[in-house]
């Protein structure tokens, strides 16, 4: 995929991801690699439904520099740049969602301490090495008052091994991360996440 067609990809997504309530009121975002040390990352504090393609920016994932502002001087690059940044470079993601669903909220008062467990649903397997008899560990981070205060409690969850096969990151009282090796992989963990937070919630 050009970077031209990745662009008009995330924004799609976006879109579609307003519809679900997945980014409304400005919240959440999405991000994808376009190339060796090129990061596209859509703006802050925008309506995610309204963003285009030229709105996107491109900054480097090692520094989390921009190298190319978007086309409205106006507009600034994500807040969770610095997350969107470490997930690349700790997991190998192609794609990072940020989502501010409130399933995932919700979700995330049922883990006792920093995991959430989830088990005995047959969707696990749309997760990448997960199979339907796994108890899936999710990492829960507490929330903090800016986004980028977020990356240290993210870099940890990371690293942590219970979490080796975990594509998400819950964030207390917040939402959730969720990645993928591309844009079309996030997109089936992200929908694939929802449904077991959902799940998960509802069987409370």
């Amino acid at each position: 995929m050009n970077e031209q067609a990745l662009r008009e990809t995330l924004t799609t997504l976006l879109r579609l991801f307003y519809a679900k309530d997945w980014v409304s009121g400005t919240g959440g975002g999405i991000c994808a690699m376009a190339g060796p040390g090129r990061l596209l990352v859509a703006p802050t504090g925008v309506h995610k439904e309204m963003v285009e393609p030229a709105d996107l920016f491109a900054i480097d994932p090692a520094t989390c520099g921009v190298i190319d502002a978007a086309a409205n001087a106006a507009l600034k690059p994500s807040e969770c740049s610095p997350i969107f940044a470490a997930i690349v470079r700790k997991r190998g993601a192609g794609s990072v969602v940020h989502s501010h669903a409130l399933d995932a909220v919700l979700v995330a008062d049922l883990a006792p301490g920093d995991v959430l467990s989830i088990r005995r649903f047959e969707m696990l397997k749309g997760l990448k090495g997960v199979g339907n008899a796994d108890d899936h560990a999710v990492p829960v981070i507490d929330n903090t008052e800016r986004e980028p205060e977020l990356t240290g409690a993210v870099e940890a969850a990371l690293k942590d091994p219970r979490f080796a096969k975990a594509h998400a990151i819950l964030v207390r009282d917040h939402g959730a991360y969720i990645w993928g090796e591309d844009v079309w992989e996030a997109k089936r963990h992200t929908e694939v996440y929802h449904f077991l937070f959902e799940g998960t919630w509802t069987r409370r």
